[in-house]
This record gives C-alpha cells, sequence and structure tokens, in this order.
C-alpha cells in the first residue's frame, strides 16, 4: 500500500468513528465491508489532479470540517448538557507549552463539575469533567495533573472553598512549591495550581485561608497507588488515558490514568469479565478479552459510541480502549455490545445501578425509599450477605458525581449508624440518611444544624432481617449535625454526625483553644465536632455537641468516654468530675492523664498525654476514669478504638 492509500485508508477510519452508534451499527458496517474493496481502485485511477483536490477534502472530514478535533470543539461536546458556572480561566501548562483551559460547570443532574480542555504538543487535545464534592471534608483537593513520562516541568490543578488564600505543594523531601489560587468571576469555588518538576512529585499540599490562618494539609489521594514496580513506560490511549503495567510477589496490576488522576486498576488474574468498562471523568476505558476488536455503548436517550480496541503491549491476552463519553454523566444506564474482527457479536451485557448487583444480592425485599424518585435514581436500599457471610445494609441511587459503585460502607447490623444519599434537583437538591434499626427503637430523630428536629420513618420490607429507618431534608447550608435515638427503657441517645478532620472548619474560629499536656489544644468546633490540634496541627477530631445540646449528653452507658490516639499523643473527654483517666493497652502498658474542666461549660473533663514508646492502642484497650480521691468512677468496655470511640 503506498502513502496515498495510507492516507486515504486513515479518513475513511476517521469518518467511520464519527456515527452515532446503535446496538447493531458495526455488524451492519461489517456487512458492507465487500462494497467498498472497489472504491478504493476508483480512487487509483483518478486522475493526479483530481487526487490532488478530492484527497483533502476527504482527510479534512468534508466540506471543510476537521475529524480531529480542536480545543473548542472538545469544549462544545463536554458542555452539551452541562451549564457554565462562572467564567473560564486560561493557565500556562508548562508540560506541553500549551493553554489549559479550567471552568466550573454544574452537570446535567444539578451537582457541580471542574471541567478543562488540554492542549497536547504532540496529541490531540483532550477535556472531562469531575464533580465536586464537599463531602470529602477538605478544604482544597486534587483534581488533575499535567504529569506524564518523559516530561521534565508537571502542574497540578484542584478546587479549593472560597476563602481558601493560598496552596503549597509539599514534596516528599520536604521542599516546598508555592501555588497559585485563582478566583474566576461567578465560581462556586476558587482554582488552585501548582508546578513542580516532574522527578520530584508532591505528595500532599498545605492549606492557608485569606487570612493566612493554616488549614492544615491534603494527600494527592486521588493519584493511583499500586503495589509493585512498574513494566515498562505508561501505554497512551485516546483521549488522554494512559495504560501502566505493575508486578509485584501478589501479582501483575494494569492501571488506568488520565490527567494524573485515578481512573481504576485491575489484578490481571482470574476470570476477566469479557468486557470491563470504567466510565469516569467524561470517559470511557477499560480492558477485554483478546477477541473483542470493537465496543459499542448505547445510552439510554439514543446517545452511542463505538470504539476498536487495540492489543496489550505486555502480552497479556488482552485487549485495551479508550474512548470520549458521548453521554456526560450518564454512567449508570448504558447496554454494550463487543464484536470480534468478522464483526461477530461475542458478548453484551446491560448495566443498572438501580439495582442491586449481582455480587450485593438482596436478602429479602429490594426496598425503595418513598419521596426520593424526584430527581436521579430512586434511593433503593437492601440487605446483603455479601462475600464476608455478614449481613448489611447497602444502598443505590440519588446523585453521586464520579458513579461510584452502591454502597456497603455503613449500616452494617449493630454497627454503623447512617448512610447519606444525596440529590441536586429541583434545587436546593435533598439528601436522605437511612440506617438499620434495631427491634426496640421507638423513635429517630434528625437534629439539623439550626436546631430543627425532623422525625425519621420506619421501613421493614418483605422477608428482610431487620427494620430500616430514614429521613430525608432539604440540601443547601443547613445539614444534618446528628440525631437523637430513643430505644424502649433506655435514655434518649444523642449521636453526632461527623468526620475525623471537622477541626480544618474550626481552624477559621479565632475563639481561644483549651490547652492541654502534650502539645493538644481543643476548641468546640461546628455542630457535632469537637476539634483538637497538635502543636498547631490538626489532629482526628472526636463527636461534638449537637445544637442545643453539650458534650456531655454524647457520653452515656454505652459510651463513657470519647477518646483517639494519633502519632505520639492521645486525648479525649469523658463525663465531669473525671480528675485521672487511666489506660491498660492490649500489650500491658500503663498511661495516665490529668482530667480538667473544659473551659465551655459543656459538662466534661478534656485529657490528653503522650503516647510511650511501644505501647500497643488497639482491640481489647481499657480506659478507666478515676475522681480526685481515686475512687473509679467508670470503666469502658474492651472495644477496638474506631473513629476516637
Amino acid at each position: 500500500m503506498n502513502d496515498l492509500e495510507e492516507r486515504l485508508r486513515a479518513a475513511f477510519d476517521a469518518r467511520a468513528d464519527t456515527y452515532e452508534a446503535s446496538p447493531h451499527a458495526w455488524a451492519r458496517t461489517r456487512d458492507r465491508r465487500p462494497r467498498r474493496r472497489p472504491l478504493r481502485f476508483v480512487l487509483a485511477a483518478l486522475p493526479v489532479a483530481l487526487l490532488a483536490v478530492f484527497v483533502p477534502v476527504l482527510l479534512n472530514g468534508g466540506l471543510g470540517r476537521n475529524t480531529a478535533a480542536d480545543p473548542d470543539e472538545v469544549y462544545q461536546r463536554l458542555m452539551r448538557d452541562r451549564t457554565a458556572s462562572g467564567e473560564q480561566v486560561i493557565v500556562d501548562n508548562p508540560t506541553e507549552g500549551r493553554p489549559l483551559r479550567l471552568w466550573f460547570a454544574k452537570a446535567r443532574l444539578g451537582y457541580p463539575e471542574l471541567c478543562f480542555v488540554m492542549e497536547r504538543a504532540g496529541a490531540e487535545p483532550y477535556g472531562g469533567c469531575s464533580g465536586v464534592s464537599e463531602e470529602l471534608n477538605a478544604d482544597a483537593w486534587f483534581t488533575g495533573s499535567t504529569l506524564r513520562d518523559g516530561t521534565e516541568t508537571t502542574m497540578d490543578w484542584g478546587v479549593a472553598l472560597d476563602d481558601v488564600g493560598g496552596v503549597t505543594g509539599v514534596a516528599a523531601d520536604g521542599k516546598r512549591y508555592a501555588g497559585t489560587v485563582l478566583r474566576p468571576a461567578g465560581a462556586p469555588y476558587r482554582i488552585w495550581t501548582v508546578t513542580y518538576p516532574a522527578p520530584r512529585p508532591i505528595p500532599m499540599i498545605e492549606i492557608t485561608d485569606d487570612r493566612g490562618r493554616n488549614l492544615g494539609q491534603w494527600s494527592r489521594d486521588m493519584m493511583n497507588i499500586v503495589e509493585g514496580k512498574p513494566d515498562g513506560a505508561a501505554v497512551e490511549l485516546p483521549e488522554g488515558v494512559f495504560a501502566r503495567l505493575y508486578r509485584s510477589k501478589e501479582g501483575t496490576t494494569l492501571s488506568l490514568t488520565r490527567g494524573g488522576a485515578d481512573l481504576g486498576s485491575s489484578p490481571v488474574a482470574g476470570d476477566l469479565p469479557p468486557v470491563h468498562p470504567i466510565m469516569k471523568g467524561s470517559v470511557i476505558t477499560g480492558v477485554a478479552r483478546k477477541d473483542v476488536a470493537r465496543i459499542e455503548f448505547s445510552f439510554g436517550d439514543g446517545l452511542g459510541v463505538g470504539v476498536e480496541t487495540r492489543p496489550d503491549p505486555w502480552g497479556l491476552g488482552l485487549t485495551l480502549f479508550s474512548v470520549q463519553n458521548p453521554a456526560g454523566d450518564r454512567r449508570d444506564d448504558y447496554r454494550l455490545v463487543a464484536y470480534d474482527a468478522s464483526g461477530a457479536e461475542v458478548w453484551r451485557d446491560d448495566n443498572s445501578a438501580s439495582l442491586a448487583p449481582k455480587e450485593l444480592p438482596p436478602v429479602g425485599e429490594l426496598m425503595t425509599i418513598p419521596g426520593t424518585g424526584e430527581s436521579g435514581e430512586p434511593v433503593k436500599a437492601w440487605f446483603t450477605d455479601g462475600t464476608s457471610g455478614v449481613t448489611t445494609l447497602c444502598h443505590s441511587g440519588g446523585v453521586v458525581p464520579e458513579g461510584w459503585a452502591p454502597s456497603c460502607l455503613g449500616g452494617r447490623i449493630g454497627g454503623l449508624f447512617s448512610q447519606k444519599v444525596t440529590t441536586y434537583l429541583p434545587e436546593p437538591g435533598s439528601v436522605t440518611h437511612l440506617g438499620v434499626a434495631g427491634d426496640d427503637w421507638e423513635a429517630v430523630e434528625a437534629v439539623l444544624s439550626d436546631g430543627r428536629h425532623v422525625a425519621a420513618s420506619f421501613l421493614r420490607g418483605k422477608d428482610t432481617p431487620a427494620r430500616i429507618w430514614y429521613v430525608t431534608v432539604p440540601g443547601g447550608d443547613v445539614v444534618v449535625a446528628g440525631f437523637t435515638l430513643k430505644a424502649k427503657g433506655r435514655p434518649l441517645e444523642h449521636i453526632a454526625e461527623y468526620d475525623k478532620g471537622c477541626a480544618r472548619k474550626a481552624a477559621r474560629s479565632d475563639a481561644p483553644h483549651q490547652r492541654l499536656p502534650a502539645g493538644i489544644t481543643a476548641l468546640v468546633g461546628e455542630p457535632g465536632c469537637m476539634a483538637f490540634w497538635q502543636n498547631g496541627k490538626v489532629v482526628p477530631a472526636l463527636p461534638g455537641p449537637l445544637p442545643g445540646g453539650r458534650l456531655s449528653d454524647l457520653l452515656g452507658p454505652g459510651q463513657v468516654v470519647r477518646w483517639a490516639q494519633h502519632a505520639n499523643a492521645w486525648y479525649g473527654y469523658a463525663p465531669g468530675g473525671t480528675a485521672k483517666v487511666e489506660v491498660v493497652t492490649t500489650n500491658g502498658v500503663t498511661v495516665t492523664a490529668d482530667g480538667v474542666p473544659d473551659q465551655w461549660g459543656q459538662g466534661v473533663a478534656l485529657f490528653a498525654a503522650p503516647t510511650p514508646a511501644g505501647a500497643d492502642f488497639s482491640a481489647g484497650t481499657v480506659v478507666t476514669g478515676y475522681d480526685a480521691d481515686g475512687k473509679e468512677l467508670w470503666r469502658s468496655d474492651p472495644v477496638p478504638l474506631r473513629n476516637g470511640s
């Protein structure tokens, strides 16, 4: 085949990939192959002068349309179902020497996203959008990177809350790289960038507010962390996706990243599915069996896309694929059909996240939470025995910006209390909390951050092992700070809805901290949060008082003390009147701390002490409290330390 024919074939192949796919389009295209062959010979017989006109038209897609994407075309595709939120910003990309375009948008289902279009020095531009969720409980976090093999300089970028004034990258050896914080007009958040030498990646960032106050650090956990050593250089796929192989004693893992962000990784062993698609960040990528030559995806609204696979370069007997997702954030309702090189169908699959997946089969009825179907998928809940044999409450539905799988992280019978599902439309959206209800529970109420109480409802599906409770509240600035629980024959229990990093928000307060030993300081933070710092740095928080309540409400027969252990200190709060707290660790080390009354009138005693070398604060640790005369006031059960026991 001569150079002209090579160019013509490339033009035809490029044009073939521009159609909207249907489940049978690839088979029909293959069926028409014999009728396309004569065209090549007709073209070869055309006069050279005519070819000089005809070939550029083909290579440019006809009527002046370029088949190669330009940055504006990538932007238009991304914004088809999105609404811009604020102005765009354009920054210099030191890796490519080309502009990088960044902006915020509202997705079709209402949640905020940070979008980008990256121009390339030696390849086509690509772009994507990733969901922004403040449920990360961070002040600033990573979203993307220009990092790729063979470059000298890299730039990371991300999202920051509206009062963040500074971000600094910190390398593993402690070297610091000052970042830039951008403030797009009309945008809901700020954008930060940090530029650094590519061989010296920054595993974390330090964050300050507009007044220069330290808001703590955030790790670069959006990057893929894979065990083992990389096997050669990464392989670049279309749409800026990089595939890299890692080998370790445990086996071989294939990792897929885009813009520095982790798309997914999978062990390369065992019974792999015929096609394993990953839909994240406006791209569809993944691996397939070696006999899969082409895959077509179709979505419920008529959109679709086809992609040809390529053999893996490591001889693993797999194929790889990557293509822009034409359906935007429609990740949960699609069908795929896989074909071999002859056009024969080898596999098809329907996917829907609204039902329990096969690996999490329901025990009893699959329940739908009333009133949750107005936006996104209705919230569904079910019990499952899973692979561990432990009966657990799972849920799906609502709006999940990054398309995570159904969650079974909370709601274990006898375990964690609350799971949360969020929707964004109609504005201001809603948040549904649900969990497992005990047989003796009489009432559950959500306590909002403005002090209001909202009663939960109870539901029991047919043949389910327990009841569930649920409550739905409007989205927005007023959030659920915690819950009250009334069980038969027991006093009212207060349960805070908090995360261990909530001290970052309390760092914005000018209120004086209470000083304790071991460099620990404490402050009653936002509703539901008791914040702690060690030598000025945020350490894990503990549950705090609910609106209208006190810290002492969180202590009782079932939870006589709240404490945490971090690095070289342990700290917490205990019932008022506690003068000494004694810990006997799992390996028999005894540690004591003095208790002092809290300075805010919360009815508790605070304590802190250094952690002795060799002390094992794990399951079996016993904590005891004494009054000023040495009389035992309370003793905790020997349970594992969990989120600050």
